[in-house]
C-alpha cells in the first residue's frame, strides 16, 4: 500500500498591506512605552524636586556671617538639636533665637584663643566626641574645640589674674529721691534708727530696697562683678573712700534707674470731642519739679524747659507735648488725670507716678567692716574668673563682622524639622 506523500503547505508572504499594519502596531507600541517612560520620569522627578525644594535646598540657605564665614541651615538644625535635647517645643524654639549668639561666641572664643597663643588638638576634640557619643560633623567638632577652649582660658589665662585675696568692705547703701529726704535720713540715722529698715522705706532702687540696703563684702577693683545692674554706678567707688561706722554724704548718681518720678502737665486747649491737649515734663524728684514749675512762673518758656529736663522720652523733643487725652496720646495714669482736671494755662502742682522710670538721685552709704587682706572664696573667684571671660567676650564680638540672613519663617521651619527628627 503506498504512503500518502505528506503536502508541504507553505506559508504565503503577508502582504504589503499586513506589513504596513504591524509595523504601524509597533509604532504605536514604542510610542506608549517611550510615554510612559517619560510620565513616570516625570513623576519621579517632580516628587524628586519637591522633596530637594522643600526638604534639601534649604539646608544650604545661609543662616550668618561671621567675619566672612558662612554658617547655614545645615549647621543651625544640627547646633539646634544638639542643644535643645531633652527640652519641650518651647524651650527648642526660645533657644533658635539664642543660637546666632552661641554661633558668634564660638567663633570668638577660638579667634581669642588663637591671639593668645591657647589651642586644642584634635586628638583631644575627637576624644570627646566620642566620650559624649556625637558625630565627627564640623558643627560637632567646633562645639567641643569652643568649650575646651573656653575651660583652659579659665584655667590658664584668667586664674592667674584673679587674686586668692584683697581688700574688701562690708558695705551698707539706699538710693534716694533727693539730696533733701538724704538729709532727712541721715538725721533719723543718727537719731539712732536702724538703717536696714530705713533702706526698705525710702530707697528707691530694688536691690538696696529688697535687702535693706545690705550689700554684703565687696571687693576693691572687683566690685562692679558684685553689684550687677548697679556695676557701673559710684557704689563701685564710694564705700572704698570710707571708715568704717561713718556714713557718707549723700552722693548724687544720674546713672542709676528707679521707679517714680513727677509729672507737670500744662493744658494747652480743650475740645468737646478730642478731650484736652495737654503738654508736660516728667522729672527726677519731687524738689526739682518744683525748682523747674518756679522757673515757669518766673517766665521761663514751658517747651524749651521740657526739651531740656523732661525724662518722658516720647515727647520730650516735641517740648512735652502729650497730644489729645480722647485720641491715647497721654498714656501715663497720672498725666492724663491732671490734664482732665486742669483749665487751659494751668501748670499743676508736682504729681507723683509710680508707674514711669527716671533717672537719678542720691546714694547713702556705710561701711561695716573692712578687711584690707580679705581671702576669695572659691566661688567668688570662678565669678570673677567668668566675669573676666564674658568682658573679653564681649569686647571682641564688638569688632566682629556679623551678616545675618535668618528670617523668622526660617527659624519655624528649623524648629520644626528638630521637633519631627526628634519623634
Amino acid at each position: 500500500m503506498a504512503k500518502k506523500q505528506k503536502r508541504t503547505e507553505l506559508k504565503r508572504p503577508p502582504t504589503k498591506r499586513q506589513l504596513s499594519k504591524w509595523q504601524r502596531q509597533q509604532r504605536i507600541q514604542r510610542i506608549i512605552v517611550i510615554v510612559g517612560i517619560l510620565f513616570f520620569a516625570l513623576i519621579v522627578g517632580y516628587i524628586g524636586y519637591g522633596y530637594y525644594d522643600e526638604q534639601v535646598k534649604p539646608l544650604h540657605q545661609p543662616v550668618v556671617k561671621i567675619n566672612g564665614t558662612v554658617f547655614d541651615m545645615d549647621y543651625y538644625i544640627k547646633l539646634l538639636e544638639l542643644y535643645s535635647r531633652g527640652k519641650d517645643s518651647t524651650a527648642t524654639s526660645a533657644m533658635a533665637d539664642e543660637l546666632i549668639k552661641v554661633i558668634e561666641s564660638g567663633e570668638v572664643i577660638r579667634k581669642v584663643s588663637a591671639g593668645l597663643g591657647f589651642g586644642v588638638s584634635a586628638d583631644e576634640v575627637n576624644s570627646e566626641l566620642k566620650s559624649l557619643g556625637l558625630p565627627y560633623d564640623k558643627v560637632y567638632r567646633d562645639t567641643i574645640s569652643s568649650r575646651l577652649l573656653a575651660a583652659r582660658l579659665l584655667q590658664s589665662y584668667f586664674d592667674p589674674k584673679v587674686p586668692t585675696e584683697c581688700e574688701q568692705v562690708q558695705v551698707q547703701a539706699m538710693f534716694l529721691e533727693s539730696n533733701e529726704v538724704a538729709k532727712t535720713v541721715t538725721d533719723r540715722l543718727k537719731a539712732g534708727d536702724d538703717f536696714a529698715a530705713l533702706a526698705k522705706e525710702y530707697s528707691l532702687e530694688a536691690t538696696t530696697k529688697e535687702k535693706g540696703g545690705d550689700l554684703g563684702w565687696l571687693p576693691k577693683d572687683f566690685a562692679y562683678v558684685f553689684l550687677g545692674d548697679l556695676g557701673d554706678s559710684l557704689l563701685k567707688d564710694i564705700p572704698f573712700n570710707l571708715e568704717p561706722g561713718v556714713l557718707s554724704e549723700p552722693s548724687y548718681d544720674g546713672s542709676v534707674t528707679k521707679g517714680i518720678g513727677y509729672w507737670l502737665v500744662e493744658v494747652i486747649e480743650k475740645d468737646e470731642k478730642k478731650g484736652s491737649h495737654a503738654r508736660g515734663i516728667l522729672l527726677g524728684s519731687r524738689r526739682e519739679a518744683e525748682e523747674i514749675r518756679a522757673r515757669m512762673e518766673a517766665g521761663e518758656d514751658f517747651g524749651t524747659l521740657a526739651k531740656e529736663y523732661s525724662q518722658h522720652s516720647a515727647s520730650k523733643e516735641q517740648g512735652g507735648d502729650l497730644g489729645w487725652s480722647q485720641q491715647g496720646g497721654i498714656s501715663s495714669r497720672v498725666a492724663l488725670g491732671l490734664a482732665l482736671q486742669l483749665e487751659p494755662g494751668v501748670v499743676s502742682q508736682p504729681a507723683a507716678d509710680d508707674s514711669v522710670r527716671t533717672k537719678g538721685g542720691y546714694w547713702l552709704v556705710k561701711v561695716v567692716d573692712r578687711d584690707d587682706n580679705r581671702a576669695f572664696e572659691d566661688e567668688t573667684r570662678n565669678a570673677l574668673k567668668l566675669k573676666l571671660f564674658e568682658d573679653l567676650l564681649s569686647e571682641q564680638s564688638e569688632k566682629n563682622s556679623i551678616e545675618t540672613y535668618l528670617t523668622e519663617e526660617q527659624k519655624s521651619w528649623a524648629v520644626a524639622r528638630v521637633l519631627k527628627n526628634r519623634g
